[in-house]
Order: structure tokens, then sequence, then C-alpha cells
């Protein structure tokens, strides 16, 4: 994957190169130069990289922080989010083990409520087998979004025992000015409530950045995002791990390829694709 990415790459900026040093007076050239860039650039990005905003399959926890305020819902996301009508699929995969997560996420919503939902399947091997459906909704003011979300798990092992959870999520957020302060409970019926707290710097400017601690883990990171083109970065401590994800948008669809890994254990991958159902995305300023 990453050498398929590393090829990408080369390919693309070869063929900026190509096209920067081209007789530009040339009114064919100019009118087909960006239309052909945009093009390359999908195709060379679309199968190994997808848009993202955090690890969606359950062993894929870090990335851009669950308590974001803006984002498709995942696994381990708040309900607390403002509205950016949209929807998803990503595939995520372990290293040398047979373990793999097929999710998709949709949101609709304005300015004053959201409504989401959440879908994922994961099997390990031959052996388990996972179906998580979870269904959020938000109301949104000017400073405060309040949300919740139910959860329904089920597990089974192929052609023996089959069994069933309930799970709850609530979530706050409060905006002061460009910062997100957010908080959720989340937990099944059958185990303890687990807090989580956090803040999140959001700009529609080049850098965003954030902190989150569920007490166990405390997790950074920051966004770094360009005209079509955006890298996260996120690291857990203590036990360090760190994640990478590299995004691209163009219009209304986006593609991004994420990699987690921690010392002494496997890491993940994971593919997206967005597609965005408004000409711009929700914006902060």
């Amino acid at each position: 994957m990453w050498s398929v990415f590393l090829f990408a790459r080369r390919l693309a900026w070869s063929y900026y190169e190509f096209m920067r040093n081209c007789a530009w007076e040339n009114s064919v050239l100019k009118k087909c130069a960006r239309p052909l860039l945009l093009f390359v650039a999908w195709f060379c990005f679309a199968i190994p990289c997808c848009h993202a905003t955090e690890g969606h399959a359950s062993f894929a926890s870090l990335l851009a922080g669950g308590l974001s305020p803006v984002g498709l819902g995942g696994y381990y996301s708040t309900p607390a989010r403002y509205a950016d009508p949209s929807y998803s699929l990503s595939y995520y995969w372990m290293d040398e083990v047979d373990e793999s997560s097929w999710n998709l996420s949709l949101e609709f919503g304005s300015d004053t409520y959201r409504v989401g939902a959440f879908f994922a399947f994961l099997s390990m091997d031959s052996l388990y087998r996972n179906l998580y459906s979870e269904f959020s909704y938000a109301r949104s003011w000017n400073r405060f979004v309040f949300g919740a979300s139910y959860g329904l798990d089920m597990e089974w092992v192929p052609g023996e025992e089959f069994w069933s959870r309930h799970r709850f999520k609530l979530g706050l957020n409060y905006k002061w000015r460009e910062i997100h302060l957010a908080a959720m409970l989340s937990g099944f019926m059958d185990e303890g409530v687990a807090p989580v707290l956090g803040v999140h710097w959001m700009t529609d400017e080049t850098i965003s950045a954030f902190a989150e601690c569920d007490f166990d883990y405390l997790y950074v990171g920051a966004n770094f995002r360009w005209k079509f083109a955006e890298i996260s970065t996120s690291y857990r401590f203590p036990d360090f791990a760190v994640a990478v994800q590299l995004s691209f948008n163009a219009g209304r669809y986006g593609a991004s390829y994420a990699r987690g890994f921690k010392h002494n254990s496997l890491g993940w991958n994971g593919v997206h694709v967005t597609r965005w159902l408004k000409d711009e995305r929700r914006k902060f300023n």
C-alpha cells in the first residue's frame, strides 16, 4: 500500500512539473491543464486513500479525536456535533492477522440539528463476527451542542453462539471563539460508564489541533490543511502510539489513507471515500 502511494505521488509530481514547464500561452493547454491535473490526482489517490476525520473501526480509535465538533460518526465519536451533511464508506484492516471492518457513515441536518447513522461489520478469521449499528441526534445552538446516541452491538461465533448488547452515548460541546470544549459519557448497559474530556482548536486556516483524555490515555494531534490536501497526526500517551492520515479533496469528494501503529504491537490501516452533500463544508469562523 505504501509503495503504491509513493509511486502515485511521484507520478502526480512529475505531471505537475511537466505542465508547469510547458508553453502555457497555448490556449488549448490552458483550458485542459487543470482538469487533467485533477483527474490524474484523483486516479492516483482514490484507490489507496480516502477522506476521514477519525478512525471508525473499533480497533482504530486513534486519529482525529472522537470529540471533534464536526465529522461523520464512528465507533468512538461523540454525538454532539454540528451537521455537515455527507456520507462515506471505509475499510480497515490489521497487520499480520485476519481482522477487518467495513463501515458506512451517514449524516444529515442543518444549523439547528444533526441526524447521523453508523454501521460497522467486523470479522476476525472464521471465529468471530460483529455487527454494530448506531443512530445519533444532536441539537445545536449558537455556542452549545447536545447529542445522544443509541447503539446495538450484535456478536456471534459462526454456527454457534449469538449475543447482543445495548450502548448509549451522551455528548456536550461548548464553543468559545475558535475553541471547542467537549465531554462525553458512553458505555454498554452491562458495563460501566466511560467519560472522555477534550478541547479542540478549530479554524478555517491551515492548522487545527486537539487534546483528549479518557482517564487512561492522553491523545493529542494536529491537522494541516491546504487547498486540496490534508495531513492529520495523532499521538497517545503513555503506552506511546501514533497515527497519520493523508487526505485529498476535490469539490464534494474526498479520499484518504490512514495508518496507526505502536511499539511491539500490530498496526492498522484504513481507507475512506467520502461525498459531501453541500457545495461547501461547514466553516467555524
